[in-house]
């Protein structure tokens, strides 16, 4: 096949019907003369030979006129986004077309060494393997074609079909392709259009395919021409049908079906681009485990590239440098954090903070009695009773439950059997004792943390805690009063025990920051971001180091807030994060982080187990998990913030409290498989009575120090330009303990589908991975 032939095949065609599309006709003529005049247009723009021409003017017939100009030019056709917006690449978009139709048409020298090449994926072909793969596809379309149909984008395999079609001397009808949609094309669409076109050659993809199959009109669609579909199998048009759904096809169409996928050998069978991707993939898999840092891998074919999938060797048993090192580290940042700390007088801050909690448990007592309940101290009431009287919510009565256990514990209720009562005088919580008390507290929280906004959001929770329970009023309404956020970043910065867990994490993180022994940038995700109190602490103390900072939150908005605060800080990306989901599912790779920081977030996912070890499995061997949360119930909490918590299912269930306790929190880290290595404050500190606790483990300290960019220099600069590499934990394995091969295409699936993504606002500083 040469280009001379498709020529020869238009002027063949001559004033007979070429081309169809939306509604339109070409003759062999008028595409030749479309052709002339789209080379007369380009080389006004300076198209010649070696040049690349970049097509993005969609799904449109005008593509083949510039394809086949750029063959007798000499040039290159792409129709992928182009690299760069080099010299070298002349781009083609709508805008263009007309100037393109408007050119006078100049006959070129027809020259069938002209040294034109074609892009297809991460794949290049010459002018030899293009005019092949066409010869090979008019082969597969069938002798003597008189029509056949396209449903495939003319800038890519659909495009290949009609050149071998006309070579063959046949008509095409083509059915536009939305090529930004998900799906190819409307089956119904696609089925009413090649019974209108009866071909004796279909041309599709093969998620067309599979949508045609699964129509319920397919077994009665009209369609006695077809003789044979041909299909695109590569993995951007939806991959190779399996041999049921082949079998399938042939039965409900009545065609013979034959299968083509883009390779370096231009287009060819499946069966043969498999065993030389499974040969060249092994090949790939010996030069991975040469690494000695690598324990097993695997490769599959991906996109044009490979997806590599490696799991790091076990460390020598004594290899005890990264141990003593992260000690070290510990040891400079406690002490730095208790030379700052000596100036301040930490037991007047903790017992206002303590104020706090009981004057919480007073505003509880107020506002159960505003209900009718324990207004003297002879009212008993069962916790029934309670849940009526007070009009619980369905959804608040195991907080509830919560306070009436706590109120007990605390002495503020007695229990007689099932009934509950007042101890001491109700005065003490009444309206004017419980203002009074606020008042106090409020001038008291001033003189030690020189803020109030946190007493301020307490006092306007107390005041409406009826309505909360009642579900009549929301509790992040409360917090985000007018969708402002002054009140929540109050809370998450001015008591003691924040600031204490914030220049603990400042001080840790940034410390390992320094002294990261990587090649690159250290990367640190933040989780639960939210108002941003940890990273406004942290950020600062990062300033010198060369860190990748993603900032994550489950809520766009916090990212919308975060964006304009956070803009001197150049090393700050921003993404979405949900503790409650798999990492996976949200387009984050294992073992893709140094360091992971969550400030009080854990303890709002549906299950910490479970989140932990999601945060483990994004950590790479040696990585540090940094937590602040709290470990023992804060009664304030209870009366605000606890409306906003979903039901837990971890040991928070198991003993009916809004928060894990301590020794909950070292099993729920041993469990996730992290290595605990820090637990502040430490023994007999001030602070350990508020029960607010840093927590800093570290990762996989078994595995070897391996990173993908490690392997990929190891793998050298050629492969791993076509190369997604990823360090997982362990490869999957199916039943019988075979590797899983379809899981790792599952997993390369979505990676691929979360890279292409296009930034939100929120991320405009920086790619969300």
């Amino acid at each position: 096949m040469t280009v001379t032939q498709i020529i020869d095949g238009l002027e063949r065609l001559g004033s007979r019907a070429a081309l169809v599309s939306s509604g339109r006709e070409w003759t062999g003529a008028a595409v030749l003369d479309a052709t002339y005049r789209a080379v007369t247009a380009l080389r006004q723009r300076g198209a010649a030979a070696g040049r690349t021409l970049s097509w993005s003017a969609g799904d449109r017939p005008q593509a083949l006129s510039v394809r086949l100009a750029a063959m007798l030019l000499g040039a290159r056709f792409s129709a992928e986004p182009p690299a760069s917006d080099g010299g070298d690449v002349l781009k083609i978009t709508d805008a263009d077309l007309s100037a393109l139709d408007g050119a006078s048409a100049c006959e070129p020298r027809l020259a069938d060494d002209a040294p034109f090449s074609v892009v297809r994926g991460s794949f290049v072909w010459s002018r030899a393997v293009f005019c092949e793969s066409v010869a090979a596809l008019r082969d597969a379309i069938g002798p003597s074609p008189a029509r056949t149909a396209v449903l495939s984008p003319l800038a890519g395999f659909g495009g290949d079909a009609v050149f071998a079609s006309w070579s063959a001397g046949a008509a095409v009808h083509h059915h536009a392709v939305d090529v930004s949609a998900a799906s190819a094309a409307s089956p119904a669409k696609a089925l009413s259009f090649l019974e209108r076109a009866a071909p004796d050659c279909a041309i599709v993809s093969a998620t067309l395919l599979r949508s045609l199959l699964a129509h319920p009109a397919a077994a009665l669609a009209d369609l006695g021409a077809l003789r044979r579909i041909v299909y695109d199998a590569g993995a951007g048009a939806g991959g190779a049908l399996s041999a049921e759904s082949s079998a399938a096809v042939r039965r409900v169409f009545g065609a013979e079906l034959v299968d083509r996928i883009a390779g370096e050998a231009g287009l060819v069978p499946v069966e043969r681009e498999l065993r030389r991707a499974e040969q060249e993939a092994a090949r790939i898999a010996e030069l991975v485990m040469s690494h000695p840092g690598v324990a097993e891998a695997a490769v599959i074919p991906s996109d044009g590239g490979w997806a590599i999938f490696a799991v790091p060797a076990k460390r020598a048993s004594d290899d005890a440098d990264g141990d003593a090192s992260g000690q070290r580290l510990i040891a400079k940042a406690t002490a730095a954090l208790d030379a700052e700390l000596a100036k301040t007088d930490l037991n007047r801050a903790i017992a206002a903070v303590e104020r706090l909690g009981q004057t919480a448990l007073l505003s509880m007592l107020n506002a159960l009695g505003r209900s009718g309940l324990f207004t003297d101290t002879a009212a008993a009431h069962t916790v029934d009773e309670v849940l009526a009287r007070a009009r619980v919510a369905a959804a608040h009565r195991p907080l509830i439950r919560r306070w009436l256990r706590v109120l007990t514990e605390q002495k503020l209720l007695r229990r007689d059997g099932d009934r509950l009562s007042a101890v001491g005088p109700v005065c003490v919580f009444s309206d004017a004792a419980l203002a009074r008390a606020w008042d106090e507290l409020k001038g008291e929280w001033l003189a030690t943390v020189g803020a109030a906004g946190t007493i301020d959001y307490a006092v306007r929770n107390a005041d409406r805690l009826p309505d909360l329970i009642s579900g009549a009023v929301r509790a992040v309404h409360l917090l985000f009063p007018e969708g402002r956020t002054d009140l929540a970043r109050a809370l998450y910065r001015e008591s003691i025990a924040a600031r204490y867990q914030h220049r603990a994490v400042g001080l840790l993180v940034s410390r390992i920051a320094r002294e990261w022994p990587g090649q690159r940038p250290i990367r640190l995700l933040e989780v639960g971001a939210g108002t941003g109190a940890t990273s406004e602490s942290l950020l600062p103390e990062l300033s010198g180091a060369e860190v990748d900072y993603l900032y994550t939150d489950v809520s766009r908005y916090f990212l919308d807030q975060a964006a304009p605060r956070l803009a001197g800080h150049r090393c700050v990306r921003f993404g979405l994060y949900d503790i409650n989901v798999a990492p996976r599912e949200q387009g984050f790779v294992p073992s893709s982080f140094d360091v992971i920081v969550g400030g009080g977030v854990l303890n709002a996912a549906r299950n910490t187990d479970a989140s932990l070890r999601w945060l483990n499995e994004l950590l790479g061997p040696g990585g540090w998990l940094v937590l602040t949360e709290p470990t023992v119930e804060e009664f304030w909490v209870m009366a605000s913030q606890a409306f906003m918590l979903d039901d837990a299912s971890d040991g928070r269930a198991e003993t009916e409290s809004t928060f894990l306790t301590l020794p909950q929190w070292n099993a729920a880290l041993d469990g996730a498989g992290l290595q605990r290595v820090l637990g502040l404050p430490r023994d007999g500190h001030p602070l350990e009575r508020l029960g607010h606790r840093v927590f800093a483990a570290r990762a996989k300290m078994d595995r070897a120090l391996l990173t993908s960019e490690r392997l990929s220099e190891h793998l050298g600069e050629r492969l791993g330009a076509f190369a997604s590499i990823e360090i997982v934990d362990e490869l999957p394995l199916a039943a019988g303990g075979a590797l899983d091969r379809e899981r790792l295409r599952d997993w390369a699936a979505r990676r691929r589908r979360f890279d292409s993504r296009p930034l939100s606002t929120a991320a405009s500083q920086g790619r969300t991975q």
